[in-house]
This record gives structure tokens, sequence and C-alpha cells, in this order.
């Protein structure tokens, strides 16, 4: 088991200038639609500028965690793609710019004759559906080697990362940091309420959330809870045999237990991995100032490995 620490990395990166990306080009940013089950989910493509025309690029999929949009990544997307990598941010269904689906809801007479837009809440199972959507949109654009592609997921969605990963093999790497891999070791005491809540919604007797509501504490969107009863990414780990999964956590995690989750996955994954402490920070550090920038750097480090084979075992 590798475990390295940021003391550790900060010294590579700068005695070590291959550790980091081996290239810097100018990027140009462009908003795209993707067909997502029929659903339009909003994109932003941040694509190298180059002037070989014909030369295609690894691509990089990045999704938000919970109760984000793709605009908050906006930065490390664009520090990623200036490495030479064409990154694709999604907004989620019913998040942000993208379209929602549209659900039947009962009118005064108890019937379903009415419509809504079904915004703004946390689906594990539709979101892993719009990476999955995305990662074809990414595999048929021309600036891409298809045979290169790798997801990167934060939080919420670095679950997701590996969700989709271990059931995806055109994704050859992948970067999950400070990562829920659904509800830890405990989740079998909640399965029957979530079950239940499920069959209330099946009947018609549980409506869906509204947007943005908060169920537990700050986190922005409800949960359709008998979809996160199904979204075991720790059960899946061991199923990625093709693709390099780089873990990064915080040593001051507040919101989960590590060995529970990113630990947990880490050590059930055979292919290539490694797991990234980065100490004195806690969840939320991670997406500003230095410890931002280290994850952005290690993340970059690892893509240029394991999709365009820059070998750093050797500096």
């Amino acid at each position: 088991m590798k475990f390295y620490y940021v003391f550790f990395l900060n010294f590579c990166l700068l005695l070590a200038p291959g550790f980091c990306h081996a290239e810097s080009v100018d990027v140009q940013k462009q908003s795209a639609d993707i067909l997502s089950d029929g659903t339009r989910i909003s994109a932003d493509v941040y694509r190298p500028k180059v002037a070989d025309q014909a030369r295609r690029f690894p691509a990089i999929i990045m999704s938000h965690g919970w109760g984000g949009v793709a605009s908050h990544l906006a930065e490390t997307a664009s520090d990623i793609a200036r490495a030479g990598f064409v990154v694709v941010v999604i907004d989620y269904r019913g998040w942000g710019k993208s379209d929602a689906r549209l659900i039947q809801v009962r009118d005064k007479d108890g019937k379903f004759s009415k419509t809504r837009e079904l915004r703004e809440v946390v689906d594990p199972l539709d979101q892993a559906e719009d990476i999955f959507s995305t990662i074809n949109w990414v595999a048929s654009d021309t600036q891409v080697d298809s045979s290169k592609i790798g997801l990167w997921g934060t939080s919420f969605s670095g679950g997701l990362a590996v969700y989709v990963a271990a059931r995806d093999k055109r994704v050859k790497a992948l970067v999950s940091q400070v990562a829920s891999m659904g509800w830890g070791s405990n989740y079998t005491s909640f399965a029957n309420d979530w079950y239940s809540k499920g069959g209330q919604r099946a009947r018609g007797r549980l409506d869906y959330p509204p947007p943005s509501l908060k169920e537990i504490g700050e986190l922005r969107g409800g949960m359709i809870w008998e979809k996160l009863v199904r979204f075991r990414p720790i059960e899946d780990a061991d199923a990625i045999k093709n693709a390099a999964a780089l873990f990064i956590v915080a040593q001051n995690e507040e919101l989960l237990n590590n060995k529970d989750h990113s630990l947990a996955a880490y050590n059930k994954i055979t292919s290539p991995k490694e797991y990234i402490e980065l100490p004195n920070i806690k969840h939320y550090d991670i997406y500003t100032g230095s410890a931002r920038k280290t994850a952005t750097k290690t993340a970059i480090a690892w893509y240029d490995k394991h999709l365009k084979g820059v070998s750093t075992d050797s500096q």
C-alpha cells in the first residue's frame, strides 16, 4: 500500500518538474449540450488551443458533488485543460444550466394529469447515467483520443467516479477526492426505511423533494433515498480492472470516515492505485488555496502518467 503525504508530494513537485504536467497550452472554453436519457444536460468544455487541428487529446470528465454546479469547478478544469487535456464539466440533470426530467404529479382530483420538472434533487443513479452519457459524447469528439478517457469526482461524485469506472471499461484513469462511497458500513441500518420511501413513492403517496431541499445539514438537494440504497460504490471497487485509481483525502475529514470510504475502496482495487492524504485540512478546504492547487497538480500528474504515459517513477 502506498501512502504519499503532501510534504513529500511538494518536495517532488519542486525537484522534479516532470511530476507536474508535461506541457502548458492555452485553453478555450465552450458550451455544449449532451443528451442523457433524452434530457439535455449542459456541459462546459475546456479545449487546448493548438495549431495542429488533427491532434487528439486525452479527455477528463469532471462532475461536482452534492448540491454543486459545473461553474464551481471552472478553475480546476482550466488547470487540467492547460496540461493538455480536453476537459468536460457537466451539470447533472435538473441542476445548473441543465434541463430536468418531467415527473407526473396528482391534481386536486387525485389523478396524475399534471407534470412538473424535477429540479435540484440528488439521484445517484440518474447522475451516474449522466456521466455515462458524457463518456459517449466525449468518446465521439474529433479532438479526443477515445482510448484515453479519465474521470474526476469530488465528495459525492468521488463515489460516482468509482461506480462508473467499475461499469465502463473506456475509463482508463480516475481521481476521487474527499469521496463518499455511499453510506459506509452502517447503511444496512437505514435500508428498510429507504426502501419504504420507495414503496410510498411507487404508490403515489410520497412526492419527490422540492428543489434545493436541505435534508442533511446545509447540503442542498433532497435525496432520492430508494436510489441511494442501490448506490454502493464500495461494493463496486473490486470490479475496476482497467482504470488506474487515485484517491485524495483530507486528514481532518469531518463529514465521513475515510477508512469506511476512500480507503476501503482503495483496498479493494487491484488495478494501479495510490492513496494520498493531505494533512491539516478538512473536507471543504480542498476546494481553495494551496490544498486545491496541490490536489490539482497531483491529479494532473496521475493523468499524465496513466493517460499520456508520462512516467514520473524515475524522477
